[in-house]
């Protein structure tokens, strides 16, 4: 049999550079992405559901001469040189590159297998929409069913970036028992000794139609396939980091929930990844941010104090409808969590983080699409690099899949309030509202008024002179609130709330009017003194070098003044700090940022406010399981759902 690389004429078509639009998809971590895709479609072609998929990467280094008509790629990028001499430097880069790789005596390579999947159905033929197809001839294509993880046929795409050459070959035996085989070069179309002008892509094949061979290929001299499978050689592969840590990080970030129910196994380099060591590989990671979410979900997983909250069905005017339970959401509070739900579907793979929840209750949650309606219309959903989730992507009918989405936010939002929700002791009543309500305790049951009577007996009166000041006292204009006093007390007494500028308080040493300025940050007295020799007395000052890592706390808080962005906050640490850090943002539904601070006071003259800066209150004196209170002015003119974080200075 004749075999060859064949590079189809573009014919009056398009050329192409070494830019592809599918590969620039997963440029940004080309590991990661590659170790995503392969394990995702691997899992869409599961063969027995009631075993684990596994798939195997391998590094090894073959001879040069195994490389399948080597001296023939070898012209075809010397033409590729000739068709883009200055004319596109990134592409000339990639050739000069390609040329001294294949010259070389010897070429690093991964092969990536997997076993309990079907194969590449279809090679035979090459029929269009098989599976064999879609992978290795369409773009653009997916053909895989509802309940997969992929839909826009680029993830095959990965691979090829992982390759300094550009370059793949595909081995197979599939359900039927047919082998198969075929090579793909994904590079750039250049101009045969024909002047015809090639579309890019090459294929190491036996005729002209670009079929596979129907045999297979073995270039890891350690691996011959006897099951129903795939194997992928990257050729070329030379990666700069540690290439196994990073793609056992990408297994345990992306596909904890697929091994932990013993759907996957992942082997790297004979050391496998499965549902017995996934803990301990799990708790073993550093305490960076990343891994400490990770570990929180881990933890949902394993807690037999989690909470499962089935989806309820769901009707819809256009016939779409989700019977009860095609999703669940996993949930557990308690001290430490990180307030975010982990979206996935069918596969287990992680798709994004759910922020913007709830500012106020610590828990962690996990949401599984399983039901097949549901799956499907959030698989349309998704961008290519499965990472998120647009209505706008479902072409069919963006506003229902907007409504869709919407109902699936607050179902999430409204169990975590349902479930883990403080009922909140301490209310703030609107000043003066009580004098125009009815006091229920002069009516029975009856409906009879009863009469209030007034019983107190005067024993002697007290005749006192009362000089006149010079100055007329001002007077209050309130409904219920007869003067300045009662308001000032009723603020302090019931709310603890004192006004802004009275004596004596800590803080910042803002002002509004009425007594005295405000205390400084070393002198509670007032009259905003500063002292320049206190650490972080001036803007010029060095800032202290925070924490790593935040300090458990329960906090609650509530808007005093929304228009000037002024909040309460009630905190309680669970650890007493000499010199600490209140860190705030603002969280969204898929992103946050930091809360720009005004000013800070606090209710307790044990706890100085050092001063604000950015997004952070610096105080002294924190103590241990005792509740103060911070008032907050932020620079944000609108209600907003807020975290806030103790760290120790």
């Amino acid at each position: 049999m004749n075999k060859f690389w064949h590079f189809p004429a573009a014919t009056g078509g398009m050329i192409n550079s070494i830019n592809n639009a599918g590969l620039e998809t997963f440029r940004g971590n080309a590991l990661d992405s590659l170790t995503r895709e392969i394990c995702q479609n691997s899992l869409d072609a599961v063969k027995d559901s009631t075993k684990p998929v596994v798939v195997e990467f391998n590094r090894f280094v073959a001879d040069m001469n195994c490389f399948p008509e080597r001296e023939q790629l070898h012209a075809v990028f010397l033409q590729s040189r000739e068709t883009w001499r200055n004319r596109n430097k990134k592409s000339e880069d990639f050739i000069e590159n390609a040329l001294d790789i294949i010259d070389r005596r010897q070429l690093s390579m991964l092969r990536i297998s997997d076993f309990n999947t079907k194969g590449l159905e279809g090679a035979k033929e090459g029929e269009l929409g098989s599976p064999w197809s879609s992978l290795v001839r369409e773009a653009g294509s997916s053909n895989k069913g509802e309940s997969s993880g992929g839909s826009f046929g680029i993830g095959k795409s990965a691979p090829f970036l992982n390759s300094n050459l550009r370059t793949l070959f595909y081995s197979s035996l599939d359900t039927t028992g047919y082998k198969s085989y075929i090579g793909v070069a994904n590079i750039m179309s250049f101009q045969k000794e024909n002047g015809k002008t090639t579309l890019g892509n090459g294929y190491f094949t036996y005729n002209e139609n670009s079929l596979a061979i129907p045999e297979q290929i073995f270039l890891d001299p350690s691996f011959r396939r006897t099951e129903t499978g795939t194997d992928i050689y990257v050729t070329a592969f030379d990666p700069v980091h540690d290439w196994e840590k990073e793609v056992m990080k990408s297994v345990l970030y992306n596909f904890f929930i697929t091994i932990f129910n013993q759907k996957l196994i992942v082997r790297i380099n004979d050391f496998d990844i499965n549902r017995e060591n996934l803990e301990k590989l799990i708790y073993d990671l550093d305490d960076s941010e990343e891994n400490q979410h990770l570990k929180s979900y881990f933890q949902l997983l394993t807690s037999d104090k989690v909470l499962k909250v089935p989806y309820p069905e769901k009707k819809y005017k256009s016939g779409m409808h989700f019977e009860e339970g095609e999703a669940t959401l996993y949930l557990i509070n308690g001290e430490d969590h990180n307030r975010r739900v982990l979206m996935t579907r069918k596969t287990g793979m992680r798709i994004f983080e759910q922020k913007g929840i709830s500012g106020s209750i610590s828990f962690t949650g996990l949401l599984m699409i399983t039901g097949t309606n549901m799956n499907n219309i959030f698989k349309q959903m998704e961008n290519p690099s499965h990472n998120e989730w647009s209505a706008e992507r479902y072409e069919k009918d963006p506003k229902l899949a907007d409504k869709v989405y919407k109902d699936l936010r607050k179902f999430i939002r409204d169990s975590v309030k349902q479930y883990f929700q403080e009922k909140v002791t301490d209310s703030m009543d609107a000043i003066g509202l009580s004098d125009f309500l009815p006091n229920n305790s002069l009516i029975d049951t009856t409906g009879v008024n009863k009469t209030e009577s007034l019983n107190a007996k005067i024993k002697h009166i007290v005749t006192k002179e009362v000089k006149e000041d010079t100055k007329e006292k001002k007077k209050t204009k309130s409904k219920g609130i007869e003067n300045t006093e009662d308001l000032e007390e009723q603020l302090a007494g019931e709310y603890g709330i004192t006004p802004t500028g009275d004596e004596g308080g800590n803080g910042t040493g803002s002002q509004s009017g009425g007594g005295n300025d405000g205390g400084g940050a070393t002198n509670p007295g007032g009259n905003k003194e500063l002292d320049p020799e206190t650490e972080g007395g001036t803007d010029s000052k060095r800032e202290r070098k925070p924490s790593s890592k935040p300090i458990a706390i329960s906090h609650k808080y509530v808007s005093t003044d929304k228009n000037n962005g002024k909040y309460r906050f009630i905190i309680s640490s669970n650890k007493a700090l000499p010199n600490g850090r209140l860190a705030f943002r603002v969280i969204g539904e898929q992103s946050d940022f930091n809360l720009p601070i005004k000013s800070a006071t606090t209710d307790d003259r044990n706890i100085t406010v050092d001063k604000c800066s950015s997004n952070n209150i610096h105080l002294h004196s924190i103590p241990a399981k005792k509740h103060f209170i911070v008032d907050v002015e932020i620079d944000y003119s609108d209600y907003c759902v807020m975290e806030v974080e103790l760290y120790e200075d």
